[in-house]
């Protein structure tokens, strides 16, 4: 059973189906990592359908494609749409804590590297930065 966000059409292309995808919802970011992802079972063409709409055209690789394998596969697409998004929401929400727990991580390496230790006569301790 297909989606009503879902048209199925043809052109130049070929067979498609277009998945219509509000942009105040998903994120550009989230969008073409998904597609990106997607790009080994569906040639992938993003479109602009509207102002607040991107349209993704899924053009299937395997030439025995039935409603059922698409309606699959954009469910997939769906799934997978809303984990980026959420990545992305969940990056922008803790990316200054994240930094700050790598910074106290490496504090340490650093400061060996900033007092250059007189004991190092390979230069072990730079090189390897």
């Amino acid at each position: 059973m297909m989606m009503e966000n879902v048209v199925q059409g043809t052109n130049a292309l070929g067979d498609f189906f277009l998945l219509s995808l509000d942009k105040e919802i998903y994120s550009r970011e989230a969008i073409m990592k998904t597609c990106y992802a997607f790009t080994d079972n569906y040639y992938i063409h993003v479109v602009k359908v509207a102002n607040n709409t991107t349209g993704i055209c899924f053009y299937s690789k395997n030439e025995d494609h039935n409603n059922q394998h698409i309606d699959a596969g954009i469910r997939q697409f769906l799934q997978s749409l809303t984990e980026n998004q959420m990545r992305q929401i969940i990056y922008q929400e803790t990316s200054v804590l994240h930094e700050e727990i790598v910074k106290k991580a490496f504090a340490p390496a650093t400061a060996l590297i900033n007092n250059k230790s007189h004991n190092d006569t390979l230069n072990i301790i730079t090189s390897a930065v």
